[in-house]
C-alpha cells in the first residue's frame, strides 16, 4: 500500500475494494491477506484547524490499526513524516506545537510578512523554516509522537523490509547508502533490509532510550531537518534528471547511481513530481494519479513509465528497478488506487 496520508475512512474503502477486508462493524485484515504499508502515515489536508484536527486523529487511528494486526500479517515501513515526530519535532508537548504553528502560519500563509517570519524563529530556532510547521509536519500531535516511540521500540515500526525478492523501503536507497551500510552492489534485498533495520534499531536505542532522550538520526542515512537546513537522507530523497556526474542539490539522486540487479519498492513520491522531475526519462509526459509505475535504468539509459515493469524474465539481470506505489491515495477515489502484488510485482487483483 503505497503512502496512506488519507482519512481513516478512505484507507479503508481502498482496502475494502480490493477484498483485504472482513465484513465486521470495525473491519480487520482478512485471514490470509498480508498487508505492507510503505510508511507516511500523517500531514495531509488543508491548513485549517478542523482540517488539521481531523488529519491528526486520523493519521494515528491508522497507523494503530495497522499495529494492531500480528507483525507477521502487517509490515509497518516508516515515511519521513513518521520519523519526524521523534526527529524534528521530538520534545514537543501540544501546546507548544500550537504556539508555534500559530507563529508559523503568520508567516507562511499570511503574506510572509518579515517581521512574523522573525518572531517565528525566536520561538523555534531549531527548524529551518516556517513551512515545515504550517504545511509540511502541520498534524503533530504528541500522542502521535508517542505511539512512534513505542512502534519503534518493539520493532514494529521498520526502515526496510524484503520479499519475493524485492527491497520495499519508503524512498529507495543508491549505491552510496551500500557503501555507508558496509555492503557491496550485488546485495540481495534480504542483505540489505537486514543491514537498514539494523541502522535503524541501533539509532534507537543510542537516541530513544535512557534518561535523556534526543531526536531520532541514523549517521549516513537519515538526518532529521534542523535550524541548519532540511532533512536529508534515505526518507526523503526522489530520482531527479540530471546531466552525468551533475552536481545534485540535497534530497535527490541521479537514478543511474540505484544498485544493479536490485528490485526496489518505494513510497514518498507522487507521479506529479516524477513526470516533472525526470524529464526527457519520463514516458509520459502528463501525471496519472493511483497508478503503479516504474523506472528501469539499463546501462545508462533510464526509463519512467506508468504501469508495473515488465516481468522478470524481460528484464536483464543488470538492470536497476525502482517501482512506485504512492497514488496520492487522499484525492483518489478508490476504486481507482491499485496496490502491489509482491508476488508478481505487478497490480493487486483480488483473486476468490
Amino acid at each position: 500500500m503505497g503512502d496512506p496520508q488519507a482519512p481513516f475512512a478512505h484507507v479503508q474503502q481502498v482496502l475494502a475494494h480490493h477484498d483485504l477486508l472482513t465484513s465486521e462493524r470495525r473491519p480487520r485484515l482478512k485471514p490470509g491477506r498480508r498487508l505492507l504499508s510503505i510508511g507516511d502515515h500523517f500531514d495531509w489536508g488543508a491548513p485549517t484547524r478542523e482540517a488539521r484536527d481531523a488529519a491528526a486523529t486520523d493519521g494515528e487511528a491508522c497507523l494503530r490499526w495497522l499495529a494492531s494486526h500480528d507483525d507477521d500479517q502487517v509490515v509497518i515501513l516508516a515515511g519521513n513524516h513518521d520519523l519526524a515526530r521523534v526527529g524534528e519535532l521530538f520534545d514537543l508537548d501540544d501546546d507548544t506545537f500550537t504556539q508555534l504553528q500559530v507563529a508559523a502560519d503568520r508567516h507562511y500563509l499570511g503574506g510572509a510578512a518579515r517581521d512574523d517570519e522573525e518572531a517565528f524563529f525566536r520561538l523555534c530556532p531549531f527548524l529551518p523554516s516556517t513551512e515545515i510547521v504550517s504545511r509540511d509536519l502541520s498534524t503533530y500531535r504528541a500522542s502521535q509522537q508517542q505511539l512512534v516511540l513505542k512502534l519503534l521500540k518493539a520493532k514494529r515500526l521498520r526502515l526496510a523490509h524484503a520479499e519475493d525478492g524485492l527491497l520495499f523501503t519508503h524512498a529507495g536507497i543508491t549505491r552510496r547508502v551500500l557503501w555507508r551500510l558496509g555492503l557491496d552492489e550485488g546485495s540481495s534485498a534480504d542483505v540489505v533490509a537486514a543491514a537498514l533495520n539494523g541502522a535503524l534499531d541501533a539509532g534507537v536505542v543510542g537516541c530513544l532510550t535512557g534518561r535523556r532522550r534526543r531526536r531520532l538520526a541514523l549517521p549516513g542515512l537519515h538526518r532529521p531537518a534542523d535550524g541548519i537546513g532540511e532533512g536529508d537522507g534515505v526518507l526523503y530523497h526522489r530520482p531527479l534528471f540530471v546531466e552525468k556526474d551533475q552536481w545534485l542539490e540535497p534530497r535527490r539522486f541521479d537514478p543511474r547511481k540505484l544498485p544493479r540487479g536490485l528490485w526496489q519498492v518505494v513510497g514518498h513520491v507522487r507521479d506529479k513530481r516524477l513526470v516533472s522531475s525526470l524529464g526527457p526519462w519520463s514516458v509520459p509526459t502528463t501525471h496519472k494519479d493511483g497508478v503503479i509505475r516504474h523506472l528501469i535504468v539499463v546501462d545508462e539509459h533510464v526509463s519512467y513509465r506508468h504501469g508495473p515493469p515488465p516481468p522478470r524474465s524481460e528484464v536483464p539481470k543488470d538492470a536497476a528497478v525502482m517501482i512506485f506505489i504512492d497514488g496520492a491515495m487522499n484525492i483518489c477515489a478508490p476504486e481507482t488506487y491499485e496496490l502491489l502484488d509482491a508476488r508478481t510485482a505487478g497490480v493487486w487483483t483480488p483473486t476468490t
